[in-house]
């Protein structure tokens, strides 16, 4: 029984063109009925869902073992995280504590500045020669003047406590103080 709305035009055509290819072929040749095929067919896809399972049900325990190992994972990468932006914070601290010392040495060095420029200007006006003279020398510079002056007997105090010295520093000594404004101011 053929509906109107069924053409069976070139059915020929494509039967013939089946033929060339061989799993059609190989059915023909044999005779097998298109039913026992599909039964074959269907047994194999059976037989490959069953071996699937069985695959998955082995490698289930591997699936739990590597599932908890990404757990973990996650759970590390959020103590790091964590941790890093505690150290994001730190850092932004720092940096903000670093940007005021950084304003009050500026202030300082200005306020110095201003000292230097106002006990210039005073000296001046005593009509004395200006010179500086450094508080803080090394044990090396001591030595040196120690050979260079007669009867020198350094009386210092050396500075302690400090961390990551390379050389040892002293006061200046008050006796050297005397013996250099003598040799500058001979009068």
């Amino acid at each position: 029984m053929v509906g109107d709305d069924v053409s069976l035009e070139g059915l020929e055509q494509e039967l013939e063109d089946c033929k060339a290819d061989e799993l059609v072929a190989n059915i023909l040749s044999k005779g097998t009925k298109s039913r026992d095929y599909t039964k074959d067919v269907e047994n194999n896809l059976r037989q490959s869902e069953l071996e699937s399972i069985e695959d998955y049900i082995k490698e289930s325990d591997n699936l739990v073992s590597l599932h908890d190992q990404i757990h973990d994972c996650d759970i590390i990468l959020s103590q790091m995280e964590k941790v890093l932006s505690g150290f994001q914070a730190e850092i932004g601290s720092i940096s903000s504590d670093i940007k005021i010392l950084q304003e009050k040495s500026m202030d300082m060095g200005l306020k110095l500045k201003n000292r230097k420029t106002f006990f210039d200007a005073e000296i001046k006006k005593m009509k004395v020669k200006n010179c500086y003279f450094p508080l803080f020398v090394s044990s090396n510079v001591l030595q040196k003047e120690k050979d260079h002056i007669e009867g020198f007997a350094p009386e210092v105090a050396w500075v302690t406590n400090l961390e990551n010295l390379t050389w040892r520093i002293l006061l200046q000594s008050v006796q050297l103080v005397k013996l250099f404004c003598i040799h500058i101011f001979p009068n």
